[in-house]
């Protein structure tokens, strides 16, 4: 004859959350089912009935049962502390060892002759110098647990994270004004939209074409040694002998019409400041001689030469240059061009010849003018004020 149960009280709050327990698809397998048990106690089941229905052992519904009686709701439906093994490294100890990996090993009393510190030269440092520095618990200490202890304070001392320190003291200014030129090809396409949509050109109705312009170098020109394999049924991928013959570079110089998204581009064997004369008489050339070509582009020693500037000199008024801020040039939007160039038509790329290599970056600039896409800067012109208060 099974045994009645002392009667244990329990609250309509802690039955309402064990009942959204025992329903839940968040909680934790345990929580859920020791939340089932209670509940099933409570229509007066007994243990075997309960084992049975949850499908546990019946060790585990007494186990969960007796932690209720003694303990409480809370308790039954969580694991209860266990002593275990105490703390044998001190928190002392281990901001020690923290302490020493936001040190270089050079700058460390008696530290190896390291660059950066490993994770096997710090724990040898480490039981080396420990009962000196008065932490005779890590004698022993292991890698893996000083791993444990850089980890859970995010340290982490053999990896490197690069960062550029801003060396442009007109920064702001140079930053604000080529913002606020984008922010300008965003209001002449606003105001020219329906002109356009008829035909015309916005550049003409505006009197001024705005140009995004940098340079690609060192484009390399590379020959397959033995012919690509096409995919067969049993090899379902392109076979490629690693064997390549470097046959040269080439520079693409590359500018994009922020109004209408075209790309004018010049393929030269360099990028000095012939080349780049020649890409500005290609400009002049292409544009109305009425109109402004106002240019966005970087602080390249070529663009602001002696022959550059008698250049200009002859061409007053026509071209008006806008410098991005130094090692900024995620500030020029002609950069993400030379980013979808690189994944569609460089990547993988083998050529018979230079002059192969030539042919492809000029079609595959004809594809994209056939096409043409708006580059467009997502910033709001008060957030572009706000940015250098």
């Amino acid at each position: 004859m099974a045994r009645k149960r002392k009667e244990i009280t329990i609250t309509d709050e802690e039955k309402q959350n064990l009942q959204e327990i025992s329903k839940s698809r968040t909680a934790s397998r345990s929580s859920v089912e020791r939340a089932k048990i209670i509940l099933l106690v409570l229509e007066g089941k007994t243990n075997d009935e309960i084992a049975e229905q949850v499908q546990l052992c019946k060790a585990t519904v007494n186990n969960t049962i007796k932690k209720w009686r003694v303990f409480g709701v809370d308790a039954a439906l969580n694991d209860l502390a266990r002593p275990g093994r105490p703390k044998v490294i001190t928190n002392e100890a281990k901001t020690w060892i923290v302490h020493l990996a936001c040190q270089m090993p050079q700058d460390v009393h008696d530290g190896p002759p390291l660059q950066l510190w490993s994770i096997d030269a710090l724990t040898q440092y480490v039981k080396k110098h420990c009962e000196k520095e008065g932490h005779p618990t890590l004698l022993k200490v292991s890698k893996s647990k000083v791993w444990t202890i850089l980890n859970d304070n995010s340290i982490k001392p053999h990896q490197v994270k690069y960062y550029l320190a801003k060396k442009d003291p007109d920064f702001k200014a140079k930053a604000e004004a080529v913002l606020l030129l984008y922010k300008r090809v965003e209001w002449i396409l606003q105001f020219t939209r329906d002109e356009v949509a008829h035909g015309q050109q916005a550049e003409s109705l505006v009197g001024e074409t705005i140009v995004s312009y940098d340079e690609k170098p060192g484009i390399q020109a590379i020959m397959n040694i033995a012919p690509d394999l096409a995919p067969t049924p049993e090899h379902g991928n392109v076979a490629r002998d690693y064997e390549y013959k470097r046959l040269g570079t080439v520079s693409l110089l590359a500018g994009i019409d922020l109004l209408n998204g075209k790309v004018i581009g010049l393929v030269r064997d360099s990028h000095r400041s012939a080349e780049f004369i020649e890409f500005l008489d290609l400009l002049d050339e292409k544009y109305d001689k009425d109109l402004v070509i106002r240019m966005i582009l970087d602080n390249h020693s070529a663009h602001k030469s002696k022959k550059v500037l008698d250049y200009l000199s002859k061409k007053s008024g026509r071209f008006q240059f806008t410098f991005t801020p130094t090692h900024s040039s995620w500030l020029n939007l002609v950069e993400s061009f030379f980013g979808k160039m690189a994944r569609q038509c460089l990547n993988k790329l083998r050529v018979k010849s230079k002059e192969d290599l030539i042919k492809i970056i000029t079609r595959w600039i004809d594809a994209i003018n056939s096409e043409p896409v708006i580059f467009r800067w997502k910033w709001k012109l008060e957030d572009i004020m706000s940015a250098f208060n």
